[in-house]
């Protein structure tokens, strides 16, 4: 016989409740519900559902990426409909309908087919999505479902989400205007390339006045002719160039040098470490507050890192902690967070109010990122300025000593 699941509103009209009945068509199944003293509200065949979603995600193609913004719509509906009281299953569905984004929709239709099956919220997102979402998003649901607050988990990784966001956010609005410069640079030397200095060569040229024209300036007009005529492969030169770099960082002893390197480099390096230390200790304090085990949480934490000097350090951390260490000891003696968290570290593990530390740890840190792209911002705006002058200066004085040039052989 038919299977049907259903969700109906007890006498008092107040409680929503859900369950399995049996029976030959839809029909019959409404009136059991009925005649169980409830008022059906939805009653619907998992299996057509799981039908239904299978053709859906035949025509839409798998998901392996899913954007910031997009999770963020996603786990804030989610947590929500969690928080008021809906069920999983209905949360899914609304998402579904109402989504104005495909990607968002399929994700919700094929997770809510999933667990009409019997997975669980972390299983079904682990079995079809695990790409999407990563290890720690998942690892964090199973805690959450668990202890029976997968809202609370949700809302918590909806901070954390939201705070990439903006950290996103001020990274691009702090690159506004070196790209506007470089820009600028770029129309500069197309200009000049293509326009100003062909113009002034074919006048001399036609002048016939037999000037002498000087090795500096002979190699400036060379380079910008080259510029002019070869601008497609210049563009493919930088292409190439970042193409050349991101494929060597595939490689373990490449993406080491590159690490390594840029923590050295001052300003910079303080942005990579407190970028890394972000994720880091917005993870830990998550995977802590929502009661996943002490180790489990340096863990998921040590994860998020990607850098891996840095990586390193929370490895040796974790494997102090694991000896017996206390947390800020393992910092401090891995060298991992700078001497004041630690210190604020050690002060919640004294106070027993390590959760709240970490969280002030985290807010710390953000605005330590906020001033860190406030430097790097400064720092580049006269260096720009400084390389944009310079080319300026060279292509001035190859126009000078033209110039300069063609006096001397009129006078």
């Amino acid at each position: 016989m038919p299977r049907y699941l259903y969700n109906a509103l007890k006498e008092n009209k107040k409680d929503i409740i859900e369950g399995e009945i049996e029976a030959v068509t839809p029909r019959e199944a409404r009136e059991k519900v009925r005649e169980l003293g409830y008022i059906p509200l939805k009653i619907f065949q998992p299996e057509l559902v799981v039908n239904e979603i299978s053709d859906f995600a035949d025509n839409q193609g798998g998901i392996t990426f899913l954007s910031l913004n997009d999770k963020i719509m996603f786990v804030s509906e989610v947590q929500v409909m969690l928080s008021s009281g809906i069920s999983i299953v209905d949360a899914l569905n609304t998402i579904y309908v109402n989504s104005p984004r495909m990607k968002v929709k399929k994700i919700a239709k094929e997770l809510q087919a999933a667990i009409l099956g019997g997975k669980t919220f972390a299983e079904a997102v682990n079995y079809l999505y695990h790409d999407a979402f990563g290890d720690t998003f998942i690892d964090l649901c199973v805690t959450g479902e668990n202890s029976g607050e997968l809202d609370k988990t949700l809302d918590r990784m909806l901070v954390m989400l939201r705070q990439q966001d903006e950290i996103k956010g001020n990274i691009i609005q702090a690159l506004i205007y070196p790209c506007i410069v470089i820009l600028i640079m770029c129309g500069l030397l197309i200009l000049f390339s293509k326009f100003v200095f062909p113009t002034f060569a074919s006048a001399i040229m036609m002048s016939g006045a037999g000037v002498d024209i000087p090795v500096f300036a002979a190699t400036v007009m060379g380079i910008l002719q080259f510029i002019g005529d070869y601008w497609w492969l210049c563009i493919l030169s930088i292409f190439a160039f970042f193409g050349a770099v991101n494929f060597l960082a595939t490689y373990d002893k490449t993406r080491a040098f590159f690490d390594k390197l840029f923590l050295q480099i001052p300003i910079i390096n303080d942005f990579v470490n407190y970028i890394n230390l972000a994720n880091y200790m917005c993870i830990l304090n998550i995977s802590y507050a929502t009661g996943v085990p002490f180790m489990k949480s340096l863990e998921l934490a040590r994860r998020t890192i990607c850098n891996t000097e840095i990586k390193q350090k929370a490895d040796y951390a974790n494997r102090l902690v694991e000896k017996g260490a206390t947390l800020s000891d393992a910092f401090h003696k891995a060298s991992l967070l700078p001497g004041a968290l630690v210190t604020m570290v050690a002060a919640g593990e004294k106070a027993g109010n390590l959760s709240k530390m970490l969280q002030d740890c985290v807010d710390v840190i953000d605005k330590k990122i906020d001033m860190v792209l406030k430097a790097l911002t400064k720092a580049f705006e006269p260096t720009l300025i400084v390389v944009l002058g310079a080319i300026v200066f060279v292509i001035a004085i190859a126009f000078f000593q033209l110039y300069m040039g063609m006096i001397k052989t009129l006078i």
